[in-house]
């Protein structure tokens, strides 16, 4: 899996110049919605927000190679239930979890 680390923000321009310019990276896709930055092995997403309240928000999101389907089954081995089932994204599919100390962790697969 790889670690997806999502910044939520009201005005995206402003979060994509900031970690372009005052942090030095460089964004890879980019759109009005979302815009990815490669940092190796990981990747750091800032996503677009309309609600004040999800402003400043931090998610940690996996990508998984394996179908969800074989993710839902080693979670259930483990007794582990997800939040939600199975969601369909523009991106491809993704579930949510929570970790044991209450941290959500979303798991997605890109088409």
């Amino acid at each position: 899996m790889k670690l997806q680390t999502i910044i939520y923000t009201e005005d995206t321009n402003r979060a994509v110049d900031w970690y372009k310019n005052a942090i030095g990276i460089e964004p890879g896709y980019q759109s009005d919605m979302w815009t990815s930055f490669n940092l190796g092995d990981a990747t750091l997403a800032v996503h677009k927000v309309e609600s004040l309240a999800d402003r400043g928000r931090v998610e940690l999101s996996l990508v998984t190679a394996e179908p969800l389907e074989a993710v839902l089954l080693r979670l259930a081995d483990h007794g582990i239930e997800p939040k939600q089932g199975i969601q369909d994204e523009t991106f491809g599919r993704s579930i949510m979890l929570v970790d044991p100390d209450g941290t959500p962790v979303q798991v997605n697969e890109h088409h």
